[in-house]
């Protein structure tokens, strides 16, 4: 009963640091694209850069989920991550209208998520 009712109030804290975590995710890909329109960085540096973005992403919101929900915050952060990710994908599905990246590629992007995140819940 403890858990079913620590769930409830999870959901809308969930759903804002959701959000959160995707208006940072935005914020700094914006960036990176125009770091890349003028010339500052190449194609590959911003690879990079939008793989820090999720790590960043990932920990921030597992951090934050984590300080909201007080217990079993790094099984917070996994679930932030696995959102993240999953949400991530779907929006990516449909965009392509398929998968268009190799498993290995969405494999490591799943795993940079999750353990980001459940590193951000772990520090909070």
């Amino acid at each position: 009963m403890e858990r079913t009712q620590e769930k409830r109030r999870m959901a809308v804290p969930i759903f804002v640091v959701l959000i959160s975590m995707y208006i940072m995710t935005f914020a700094l890909l914006l960036l990176s694209a125009f770091l890349l329109y003028k010339g500052m960085f190449s194609e590959k540096a911003v690879s990079v850069m939008i793989q820090i973005i999720y790590v960043l992403s990932g920990f921030f919101g597992g951090f934050f989920c984590g300080k909201l929900a007080g217990s079993r915050k790094y099984l917070w952060g996994l679930l932030m991550g696995a959102l993240y990710f999953g949400i991530l994908l779907f929006v990516g599905f449909l965009m392509n209208g398929g998968f268009s990246d190799d498993p290995i590629h969405i494999l490591t992007t799943m795993l940079i998520c999750i353990f980001s995140s459940v590193a951000g819940g772990m520090v909070s």
